[in-house]
């Protein structure tokens, strides 16, 4: 929109990395404030906090100010894209199984001053700040937590190079790919014991690996030597390059994570063709699959029920399924995004206008 854009952050990014890693070039980069010269390992976030004092000092000087990390923040913010309530994992018995933060002593004391700090703050940071977040799934555990209305805007996916290089593809390998940081809660060994019962399939396990994240590779790589499965393989912090020569072989992708609030993966997983395989919850169920009429869930987390749903998506995988796959990937493409978010910004600008004539 020709705006002078900049970003507040608490570290300088990295955007050479995040070419190579996700894809992502963008025409111009945004100026930038860091806060801090260095990266800091731990408390990220508690970072997020520090960031609330950063840009209340660079607020006065912008026309808008957008939140995009979406936690709460000591200056309110115009528009606050809000990923997800965290403290929905407090207030929602369901989702609790699902927070790394009440798995252990260590991370619940860790947690505890941020859900206090969340809940003493929350409802003022977000009362002057217009709502946007990113599926109708999030969308409800905002209205539950928060009592507030929210407009979905679902992020932008960069899908033309997915589809140019991987979904013309139509002579493909029977093969299936889950592409995840290697993180506990990604459920990233499950593909190995997965692949244990499913001998005929190749599978691919790609995904980043970076702090406390090298531990739990090095279980999934053991765990691989241990079972003996000859059948899947592991990319620690594959390219961009690579990841799309992976998925133009496949014709499943399989996601492991329960309760995720979007998940851009299955968007591209469908912008390559791909049949996705995922748990019956989260954003990518409700918004991205419609509840199934694009690819195909599963309830339990039982690698013999998982293994007997991928059998079914390679039966119902054909050519035909590929243009449907691309048709429903566009739905949240970059350019959707920014139809879509460009209307906010023209009706958040116009209303400050008209109640500066007033």
């Amino acid at each position: 929109m020709n705006f002078d854009v900049s970003l507040a952050t608490t570290e300088k990014t990295d955007w050479e990395r995040v070419q190579n890693v996700m894809g992502v070039r963008l025409e111009k980069i945004p100026r930038e404030y860091p806060l801090f010269p260095f990266k800091l390992r731990a408390f990220g976030i508690y970072q997020r906090f520090l960031t609330s004092f950063h840009t209340s000092a660079l607020a006065r000087k912008y026309d808008l100010t957008i939140n995009t990390h979406g936690d709460v923040m000591a200056l309110p913010c115009d528009v606050t894209y809000l990923h997800f309530p965290v403290l929905a994992y407090w207030k929602k018995r369901i989702l609790r199984p699902y927070s790394k933060y009440l798995k252990s002593l260590f991370w619940f004391a860790y947690f505890q001053p941020y859900r206090l700090i969340e809940e003493k703050m929350i409802r003022k940071s977000f009362s002057q700040s217009l709502i946007l977040t990113n599926s109708r799934f999030s969308r409800e555990a905002i209205r539950e937590v928060l009592g507030r209305n929210s407009i979905v805007i679902y992020p932008p996916c960069e899908i033309e190079e997915y589809i140019e290089k991987c979904g013309r593809v139509e002579d493909r390998d029977d093969a299936a790919i889950y592409i995840a940081r290697f993180s506990e809660e990604k459920n990233n060994h499950l593909l190995i014991h997965i692949a244990r019962l499913l001998p005929e399939v190749r599978f691919y396990l790609v995904g980043s690996v970076a702090g406390k994240g090298v531990d739990y590779y090095n279980y999934c790589r053991r765990l691989k030597e241990r079972l003996n499965v000859k059948n899947v393989e592991l990319f620690p912090n594959a390219s961009h390059e690579v990841k799309l020569e992976l998925i133009s072989k496949c014709k499943v992708y399989v996601h492991l994570m329960p309760m995720e609030h979007f998940g851009i993966s299955v968007v591209e997983a469908l912008a390559s063709g791909l049949l996705p395989v995922i748990h019956k919850s989260g954003g990518a169920w409700t918004d991205i699959l419609d509840y199934g009429e694009y690819g195909i869930g599963y309830e339990c987390f039982e690698p013999v029920h998982i293994a007997e749903k991928i059998k079914m998506a390679f039966e119902k995988w054909n050519s035909a399924y590929i243009s449907l796959a691309i048709n429903r990937s566009r739905e949240f493409s970059t350019e959707r995004f920014r139809e879509r978010m460009k209307k906010v910004v023209t009706m958040m600008l116009e209303s400050f206008s008209s109640a500066t004539i007033h």
